[in-house]
């Protein structure tokens, strides 16, 4: 067992030692390897950011219901106690006219256009939190709202978020397909420069087949440099991919400063990363052992 695992131990630095003695033709390889991987974890953070914000915004169902603009305050408030016994209902807020216009007057921009209104046009505003959850209860609540005399209009709130869920499933789609393609593009890259590795070194593979080499031990080295092509890969597109984090989360907080919100973009984990390493070696060693295996056995002694 020992004599194994040493043997292991001097073909994996051995497989290092060549990849490093390469460097230039190597490093294009890696790079290649890593634009390929760059992509799929960019994308992954993104969705994964996506999701965070749906978690984030995922409130129960609001709905805001208008008064009519007609009725006095007494009115507004009547219904506003009237829906507060309801049973479909798990929550009230009052906004009256004056309240509605002084929050107007908070957003930039509105604060001269207001001033040049000679009465305040907006109506009595009670926002309403259905009692379930679920959209259909949501839905059903809003069609009995829009029943009531004194009521103008009924808005259901959850419409942005069932845009901003399609969104979220769109982004999701979009990973795992680039992903799919770009980890085949990076089987694709290992398998194609080990295959023209065990080509170039087919007289020192017959000589070694020729003194009773088996496959297995012929084949050993290509497999751990599989390994570390896909590594080294891997920790370029990490560092790509957190590059790329810190250029997208300027743009983040801008957006998110337009919204009032503290939202800012979250880039890999380390538990993330080591599964990109993961991943990423598992498929440089399935590479290697189908390229380097496949012509291996094709090559014999002379």
């Amino acid at each position: 067992m020992a004599n194994f695992m040493t043997l292991h131990k001097q073909q994996g630095g051995q497989a290092l030692r060549d990849l490093l003695a390469k460097p230039l033709g190597n490093a294009l390889t890696v790079l290649a390897l890593a634009f390929s991987l760059a992509l799929p974890a960019t994308l992954f953070m993104l969705a994964k950011n996506v999701v965070a914000v749906t978690e984030e915004w995922q409130v129960p169902n609001q709905l805001t219901v208008y008064v009519n603009q007609g009725a006095s305050d007494a009115v507004a408030e009547t219904l506003y106690d009237e829906l507060s016994q309801w049973q479909e209902i798990g929550g009230t807020e009052f906004i009256s006219p004056e309240q509605g216009l002084t929050q107007l007057r908070q957003i930039q921009g509105f604060d001269e256009a207001i001033s040049l209104l000679d009465d305040n046009p907006l109506p009595a505003v009670i926002v309403v939190t259905p009692a379930n959850d679920d959209a259909a209860s949501a839905t059903a609540l809003a069609a009995k709202l829009r029943a009531e005399s004194t009521v103008e209009e009924v808005r259901l709130d959850s419409d942005w978020l069932q845009r901003l869920s399609a969104i979220e499933s769109l982004v999701l789609t979009l990973t795992v397909v680039f992903s799919g393609l770009m980890l085949m593009a990076v089987f694709l890259i290992i398998g194609n420069t080990l295959r023209l590795q065990v080509l170039n070194q087919k007289a020192e593979i017959q000589v070694l087949k020729l003194v009773g080499a088996t496959d297995s031990y012929i084949q050993r080295p290509y497999l751990y440099t599989g390994v570390w092509l896909g590594l080294a890969g891997a920790i370029v597109a990490w560092i790509v991919t957190l590059i790329n984090g810190l250029l997208l989360d300027t743009a983040v907080a801008k957006l998110a400063t337009l919204y009032s919100s503290g939202f800012r973009l979250s880039g890999l984990r380390i538990d993330e990363g080591l599964i990109l390493l993961m991943i990423t070696g598992l498929i440089g060693l399935l590479a290697a052992r189908l390229a380097a295996g496949k012509h291996l056995r094709e090559i014999e002694p002379v």
